[in-house]
């Protein structure tokens, strides 16, 4: 029986303060009103996206009503931490004012994870007196209790990340943290609540109902959907923490009456309003459609508009050439999937933000022919840098311009605060968005113990998740790939992988993840066909060789030189020839002392260099001179003569077309990466866009050390002692170089298949050099210690959203990759004071800002008193206040010229160099 005291004294709590908007003399709103709205805000969600509904109702024996009432009561039941003196005395004359005392409590734990330790601390007496109205004759206390409490963890985990464990380094005391009258307040609430809104929800669990479920199996269940539940409440505590939709309402009414006539009501227009429920999806998916500049799709392209496609969660592989249209049909087919009602967008993940603004580029005139004629349906770019692209454009979130922040702690930031934070980041929101481009490791975010994971987990299951490149990550993004593939297809999720090279061991892999989220296995992936379709659901699999398209099989020639000079001297007479040419080098520093050679012999009109050590400003304008001279609708004039000197930015997913080029040895993924952009298009003699191709077979040349039997251990690093370092498996490129050479040219797509497992296939080493061979399984077992640190760092699907031994972290410092990466940015000493690097009229700071891993920078260097007092007086300027990047200084005499010192991970002084043309040197002491 509820105290009726205590129940009236539960009014007696404010939950949030701020500026009112129905009268001046409301300035906070009931903690208890609050807590409905974000109540409300769930429900209504669950009502209007049936799919997401579905999403939790396929893992538990409950019906469309029951699962609503249930989520719509743990929703309710999100800030009772905020029942706690602590909490309100966070404004004490509000305490004073409601509750008749103050307090000398500090509020040393946040609200969210004093909200688990009340419900631990009132447990009993919820099983005592029987709150919930469960059946106590199917679990006793023990069991309901773990049958209840992941679900708890995820709603009072509901600013990002799961309750804490640990307080100032020590176990936390529950009983130290809650007053009686905070204990009485609480629990009357929930009783209350309780019978408000959960009608009856766990009678589905009653043995007298006729219960067959096992024990473990609904824990299990209760586990999985917790990840679903915090991304829910995460968005339920967004929407109804808006001001704008939630009127303050400081008086007392009946809970039954405001849910009624204020909380579903607002909320119902909130989540109109919020662009976080679907666009209608168009169910026109014929590929003319969607494309009508393709006159004859290709064999990939037709088959996947007719292919079998399945109403549940699915994964498809596409192997195909470079410049196949493997994008177009991944679209088409992710239509005809959406169309199934099993998703209502896709999130595009690519390997780099180069690749994410192009494919942002291409989408932007095409994603709304995937949805309903007249509905509005959302595009977000999704990277570290997004708002700093030209074309970025903000499409989802409420306005927020009410300050709800009250008098609260820097680390305990009230939900419209954090909130505004969230809307105005759209790596966050983009996975939510009805189509999300952006880098892979906005997505892998979600498989790891970062804040706010469980909303991109949320908002990558109700969409199609299509990986481009996905043979382009190293072991440890590998393994995270395959982690968030059982997590996905684990919740429903179809995914669509697109590659040119991938070895048959991978796809088989990324399979088995898939399935394994699935909760089912498969075994016998093997076919060595290419162009090739994987089809994976819960029933099997189908491996379908396709045919390829026509224009894209073709024989590269293949020329090999042993020295630099031997290639400057060849690109020199191409460009003589007019012809243009690119020479793709391992590392920056040979990329930047190539171009310096070539600029002397050619003149800076000829030459361009392009890395990614430029500050974000440049890199963009060298990204676009770059597509001007060298992409798909480039002409004979901006062509004629130039030589692209470049790193790896240039061979994923950029549109490029060179007459010519050149590659250090690398892997023979990537040589096949790197020769899709030679002779992309059909040209003339003179470089214009043609229907035919009229120039020579192209040739692609290769920098290599001599291929020979017996070679040392330096074979490679000898020549590349700065790219032995970025492909350590030597032997590889061995094999790389000794099939190529052998064979003096490789056909696409038909010999594809055998160039790669040529090299990476099970039985491949067995040819390896024994010197090389020892460097290869030197660098397998790091490749495996790679693999290993990303199952330590993955979040485990089964254990649910709890805290684990990983500490949870921002998600600016979450690792996707390995290896150190620090942001710097550069800065101008002009006229005695420091400005950005680079002139910008938006963001100049982030326009200035270049990211350098491998601990060759990591701490500021000291420049004496001045500077330094500069150095601080700057970073205060900022937005961030440069609290996530190094700040340089840097120095010149010529106004080009830009010098300037760092510490590198050892505390040793480095010299740096920056002009915007040559990007950014480092040199040793």
């Amino acid at each position: 029986m509820v105290n009726i005291y205590k129940l009236i004294e539960m009014y007696n709590n404010w939950g949030k303060t701020g500026p009112a908007n129905n009268s001046a003399d409301q300035n906070y709103h009931l903690l208890v009103y609050h807590c409905l709205d974000v109540a409300a805000s769930g429900n209504i969600l669950l009502r209007k996206d049936p799919l997401l509904l579905k999403k939790i109702k396929e893992h538990l024996p409950l019906d469309d009503e029951q699962v609503i009432s249930l989520v719509s009561f743990y929703l309710a039941i999100h800030d009772i931490g905020k029942f706690s003196e602590r909490f309100q005395n966070l404004q004490p004359e509000l305490l004073i004012f409601l509750r008749g005392h103050g307090s000398a409590r500090s509020y040393s734990l946040r609200h969210d994870s004093m909200g688990f330790y009340l419900w631990k601390a009132l447990w009993s007496k919820i099983w005592d007196e029987n709150w919930l109205c469960l059946d106590k004759t199917s679990f006793d206390s023990y069991d309901w209790n773990d049958l209840l409490i992941p679900w708890i963890i995820s709603v009072t985990g509901h600013h990002g990340n799961p309750p804490k464990n640990m307080s100032n380094g020590l176990p936390i005391n529950q009983n130290d943290l809650l007053t009686e009258e905070d204990s009485g307040m609480a629990g009357s609430f929930i009783a209350a609540v309780s019978a408000l809104l959960l009608n009856n929800a766990f009678d589905a669990f009653s043995s007298s109902d006729g219960y067959e479920y096992e024990f473990e199996d609904i824990e299990a269940a209760f586990k999985l959907t917790s990840w679903l539940l915090a991304g829910i409440v995460i968005i339920s505590d967004w929407i109804g923490s808006s001001n704008e939709h939630f009127n303050y309402l400081s008086k007392s009414i009946p809970l039954e009456k405001y849910w009624k006539e204020h909380a579903l009501p607002s909320a119902e227009k909130a989540l109109a309003e919020s662009g976080v429920l679907p666009s209608p999806i168009s169910l026109n998916s014929e590929m003319k459609t969607l494309f009508p500049e393709i006159e004859v799709p290709s064999p990939m392209q037709e088959y996947v508009s007719t292919c079998p496609v399945v109403n549940r969660a699915q994964l498809f592989i596409l192997e195909d050439a470079t410049g196949s249209g493997k994008t177009e049909s991944a679209l088409c087919l992710a239509h005809r999937v959406m169309m199934q009602g099993t998703a209502h967008g896709i999130y595009f993940g690519l390997p780099t933000m180069a690749t994410s603004n192009a494919m942002y580029g291409r989408l932007a005139n095409l994603y709304n022919k995937l949805y309903e004629p007249g509905s509005f349906p959302s595009l977000v770019l999704a990277h570290g840098q997004s708002y700093l692209s030209g074309a970025f454009r903000k499409s989802i979130g409420v306005r927020s311009s009410e300050n709800d922040r009250g008098n609260v702690s820097q680390e305990d930031e009230t939900v419209s605060a954090q909130c505004s934070a969230w809307i105005a980041d759209s790596r966050k929101k983009a996975l939510l968005a009805d189509v999300g481009v952006g880098t892979i490791d906005q997505a892998l975010m979600g498989v790891l113990p970062s804040n706010h994971q469980s909303l991109r987990l949320l908002g990558l299951s109700r969409n199609i998740l299509i990986v481009d490149e996905v043979h382009a990550y190293d072991p440890y993004m590998h393994r995270l790939l395959c982690t968030l593939l059982e997590f996905h297809a684990s919740m429903g999720g179809s995914a669509i992988l697109l590659s040119a090279t991938l070895p048959i061991n991978h796809r088989r892999e990324l399979a088995s993840h898939f399935c394994k989220g699935l909760g089912c296995s498969i075994e016998g992936i093997a076919k060595d066909e290419y162009p090739l379709l994987t089809h994976v659901c819960e029933s099997g699999f189908s491996e379908t060789k396709i045919e390829s398209r026509e224009g894209t099989g073709r024989t590269v020639n293949v020329e090999f030189f042993n020295d630099e000079s031997a290639v400057t001297d060849k690109l020199v007479s191409y460009s003589a020839e007019g012809k243009c040419s690119c020479w793709i080098r391992n590392t920056v520093d040979d990329a930047i002392e190539s171009f310096n050679m070539l600029l002397s012999l050619l003149g800076k009109d000829s030459v361009i260099l392009f890395h990614a050590r430029y500050a974000m400003g440049d890199r963009l304008n060298i990204e676009n001179e770059v597509l001007k001279s060298f992409g798909k609708t480039s002409g004979s004039q901006e062509r004629r003569g130039k030589v692209l000197i470049a790193t790896q930015v240039v061979e994923q997913s950029l549109d490029l077309d060179f007459d010519y080029m050149v590659t250090d040895l690398a892997p023979i993924d990537l040589i096949f990466q790197r020769a899709g952009r030679l002779q992309r298009h059909f040209r003339n003699v003179n470089g214009a866009i043609s229907e035919h191709e009229e120039r020579d077979t192209p040739v692609l040349g290769i920098l290599s050390p001599k291929i020979t039997e017996e070679v040392s251990k330096e074979w490679y690093s000898d020549m590349f002692p700065n790219a032995a370092y970025v492909y350590q498996s030597h032997g590889q490129l061995w094999l790389t170089a000794h099939l190529l050479s052998e064979h003096g040219c490789f056909k696409v797509p038909d010999e594809s298949r055998y160039f790669i497992e040529g090299v990476f296939g099970e039985n491949a080493s067995v040819k390896i050099p024994p010197d090389l061979k020892a460097l290869d399984e030197k660098a397998y077992g790091e490749s495996m210690a790679q693999t290993s640190m990303a199952n330590f760092k993955s979040l485990n699907l089964t254990q649910g959203y709890v805290r684990s031994g990983t500490q949870w972290l921002d998600d600016v410092v979450t690792p996707t990759r390995l290896g150190e990466s620090v942001n710097i940015r550069l800065a101008r000493f002009e006229h005695g004071i420091l400005v950005p690097m680079v002139s910008s009229e938006n963001h100049p700071w982030d326009m200035s800002q270049l990211s350098i891993i491998g601990g060759r920078i990591r701490y500021v260097d000291d420049y004496g008193k001045e500077v330094n007092e500069l150095i601080e007086k700057s970073k205060d300027s900022m937005k961030d206040k440069g609290k996530w990047s190094l700040l340089i200084p840097m120095f010149s005499d010529d106004g080009i010229n830009w010098k300037g010192s760092a510490l590198n991970k050892y505390k040793k002084q480095v010299h740096l160099t920056y002009n915007s043309e040559v990007g950014l040197s480092i040199n040793k002491e």
